[in-house]
């Protein structure tokens, strides 16, 4: 990601958005604490200036089935503006794969149950704008970021998937939150066309939010790509439920 030029009064070396580098080794930002529920461990991240009487967004992240090991410390790292601050959970699942569900259930995962028990108690902690609640993920947590959309329709003002995946029939539960889709056109764990086919249901329901991005050649780890797109967060952290935003279409 481009190098911003840091300045007291709108920079924090906070990111949330990084996904270019896995390292475990990281320091821990301040203001970034490990947690568990029900047996589940989380990373949570509150704004170190918080102010009671400030609304804040709330970034949802769902790791992949690949990094069950790691704490997801590269989504801290690059400057974020401190006039947009925002809240970060990064749940981290006990199970490889599946952990955070797919479109093609009815019902939440346990992991995802638990994620959600948390998501709502720092929304009743803290002065959480909902109508600023984003969820994004990369590969399993992709099929989590659209089982979310499917069975929480309304619910978020943004999301974004990387390599994920879910079911084209519960398209038209998505269809009302901007949402924007990455994915490799080589990937060989999980299809490129799951992909298309969302996106493509999504605009047959007459969805206008809803973008796609797919690299040539790329194979599962189109989460290196998706990290080089600069519009990237400014895109997630503009949508405001309840509001339009259009833009360009991106190359397909």
């Amino acid at each position: 990601m481009k190098t911003l030029k840091l300045t007291v009064k709108t920079i924090l070396l906070i990111s949330i958005f990084s996904i270019i580098s896995f390292s475990i080794s990281a320091q821990l930002p301040n203001g970034y604490s490990n947690n568990s529920h029900k047996g589940m461990r989380y990373g949570f991240f509150k704004p170190v200036d918080y102010n009671p009487d400030h609304k804040y967004p709330l970034v949802l992240y769902l790791h992949g089935s690949g990094d069950t090991t790691s704490w997801n410390l590269n989504w801290y790292n690059p400057p974020v503006s401190t006039e947009d601050p925002c809240f970060v959970l990064s749940p981290k699942s006990n199970i490889r794969g599946g952990a955070w569900g797919s479109s093609n259930s009815s019902t939440h995962s346990p992991g995802m149950q638990k994620t959600l028990e948390v998501m709502d108690s720092i929304i009743e902690l803290y002065n959480i704008d909902e109508s600023r609640l984003y969820v994004n993920g990369t590969s399993m947590g992709g099929f989590g970021t659209f089982s979310l959309l499917s069975k929480e329709p309304g619910r978020f003002a943004g999301a974004y998937s990387i390599c994920g995946g879910g079911t084209a029939e519960h398209a038209a539960n998505m269809k009302q939150t901007p949402l924007w889709i990455f994915h490799g056109s080589d990937d060989p764990v999980v299809s490129v066309q799951y992909s298309r086919d969302i996106y493509k249901k999504i605009k047959e329901l007459g969805g206008t939010e809803v973008r796609y991005t797919e690299y040539p050649g790329v194979e599962h780890n189109s989460w290196d790509n998706a990290g080089q797109e600069k519009i990237l967060p400014i895109w997630l952290l503009k949508q405001v439920k309840g509001k339009t935003h259009t833009s360009p279409d991106p190359v397909k």
